[in-house]
């Protein structure tokens, strides 16, 4: 939901190729600008998400988790129910 408000100064070309743009593309021009934003500010770049999923997958972010037996018996106890095995 939209519930904050900016507002932005641009000369008239600029405006008027934001427009044209924004008919093309049917939307308004505060959606290409929402968009826009987005790319640029709000979206990690590919060295971003390569960074990430490095950390993941560290030493750091390994967890020790019990065999599968006894996972799966904790999960029909507290389900109540039997787990298709594998």
């Amino acid at each position: 939901m939209l519930s904050k408000r900016v507002e932005i100064l641009l000369d008239p070309t600029e405006m008027e190729a934001l427009r044209r743009q924004a008919k093309k593309a049917k939307k308004s021009v505060g959606a290409l600008i929402r968009e826009a934003v987005k790319e640029k500010y709000l979206t990690p770049t590919p060295k971003e998400r390569k960074e990430a999923l490095k950390r993941l997958l560290s030493a750091e972010c390994q967890i020790d988790l019990p065999p599968w037996k006894q996972l799966k018996k904790e999960l029909e106890e507290s389900m109540g129910r039997g787990i298709a095995a594998d």
